[in-house]
């Protein structure tokens, strides 16, 4: 028998090529939604441009290559016959000091930045003022210098009074919740001027530097004493010490004190974190970012003191110049284990370097002093002191109260033993 035998048919499905309605309105819907996020942050962002000017600067004036270069020029040109002039003062100063004491020494306090840790710096000074005399102890400076943190110093340091080293001790003692703060929600912009603004800063220092203490330190100068100012002219690229006796002076003269404290500012705006300061055209900034601390720079021997003095005066002794140097951070970098990322990289080797181009400066600062003894133009004595390295900070918040208290008891503590000072470069 023949049986015929057939297989059942398998049905055939059709399959389109056109994804299905659902999957398509869900991706049409996912580029939408984030076409639309996109344009509200731009909108955002021009609308922050356009109605919050409060965190920018006015637009300046824009300068050729070539008018820009020549004014460096004339500021270094300046610069350099204030210098001549400030030599000459001195010598006169220090001969007239001399027919009254023969062993009379000309002193300097150079004062580093450090931030919040300058309240090594001051602790120190209330420290070093308890030294009994001898060697060792606290001068009447010739002249100070600050720069950064060490600029708020500056100015009491030249005052020298008991008082005046208590006032900014107690500052630094004291921080203010509003002495830093982030500018509003949107302070990363590219278009704000800097990260943070310092309103409680700008005001507890418009308040100490009003005109009685303008007048202070006009008389305190009225006897050829110097309290230079270092700041950094952003346009130039010049390292720029504000004279702060003559600016008190012009203060008092127009019942205007407002310049001293952007005078101050100015040498303490760390770019990108604090606000930079226009002063008489130019943008100043960190006074640090030239140098950690002020050394009068590079000069011509021709024109140093000791090389006007033996002109003036060739059948007198040159009296012995001593610099004292205050590092309110460590003098070596601390030793940690850092993470191969690369913001902790950036912020890591900024750190470092900081604290080499302190301790090259250091050795600079002795190697004129040996030239100026090999010229046979005085003897120069460089003397420094440092953060103890065994000296940790109570936790890593800026401007903390409890580790900057800690950090000034610890200053005094250093300072009130006249052994502290090193007398080698590191």
């Amino acid at each position: 028998m023949n049986t015929d035998f057939k297989s059942p048919t398998t049905p055939t499905i059709e399959r389109s090529s056109k994804p299905s309605r659902p999957w398509g309105c869900a991706i049409l819907s996912f580029i939408s939604g984030g076409f639309a996020v996109i344009v509200l942050l731009v909108a955002a962002y021009f609308g922050i441009r356009i109605f919050d000017i409060s965190a920018r600067m006015p637009t300046r004036q824009p300068k050729s290559a070539i008018k820009l270069a020549a004014k460096s020029a004339e500021a270094i040109k300046q610069a350099a016959q204030n210098h001549r002039s400030d030599e000459k003062r001195l010598v006169d100063t220090m001969y007239a000091r001399q027919q009254i004491d023969p062993n009379c020494t000309m002193d300097f306090l150079l004062i580093s930045g450090g931030g919040d840790e300058g309240a090594f710096g001051t602790g120190f000074l209330l420290g070093w003022s308890t030294v009994t005399p001898g060697v060792g102890a606290m001068p009447k400076f010739q002249g100070v210098a600050g720069v950064s943190a060490g600029a708020f110093i500056a100015p009491f340091a030249f005052l020298g009074t008991t008082a005046d080293l208590a006032t900014v001790d107690d500052l630094f003692r004291n921080p203010k919740p509003d002495w830093v703060v982030p500018r509003g929600t949107f302070f990363f912009l590219p278009e704000n001027v800097s990260l943070a603004a310092v309103p409680g800063l700008e005001r507890n220092l418009q308040e100490q530097f009003n005109l009685e203490f303008a007048k202070r330190i006009e008389l305190a100068g009225s006897d050829n004493r110097m309290l230079l100012i270092q700041a950094t002219n952003i346009d130039t690229g010049n390292g720029i010490a504000f004279d702060f006796i003559a600016a008190a002076r012009k203060a008092v003269a127009t019942n205007d004190t407002k310049n001293l404290s952007q005078i101050l500012l100015a040498s303490a705006a760390i770019p990108g974190a604090f606000e930079p300061r226009e002063i008489q055209g130019s943008l100043y900034a960190d006074g640090a970012i030239v140098s950690s601390f002020y050394d009068g720079g590079d000069e011509d021997q021709r024109d140093s003191f000791g090389a006007v003095w033996k002109r003036e005066h060739p059948n007198a002794p040159i009296p012995k110049t001593r610099y004292w140097v205050i590092i309110n951070e460590y003098i070596k970098p601390t030793a940690e284990i850092v993470q191969p990322l690369w913001p902790t990289m950036m912020a890591r080797s900024l750190y470092i370097s900081m604290r080499a181009r302190t301790i090259t400066m250091l050795r600079h600062l002795y190697t004129k002093a040996k030239l100026t003894k090999a010229l046979n133009h005085g003897d120069v004595e460089v003397r420094w002191v440092a953060i103890p390295p065994n000296w940790k900070p109570l936790n890593d918040a800026f401007f903390d109260q409890a580790t900057m208290r800690n950090l000034s008891d610890q200053g005094k503590r250093v300072g009130a033993d006249a052994n502290s000072w090193m007398t080698t470069a590191p």
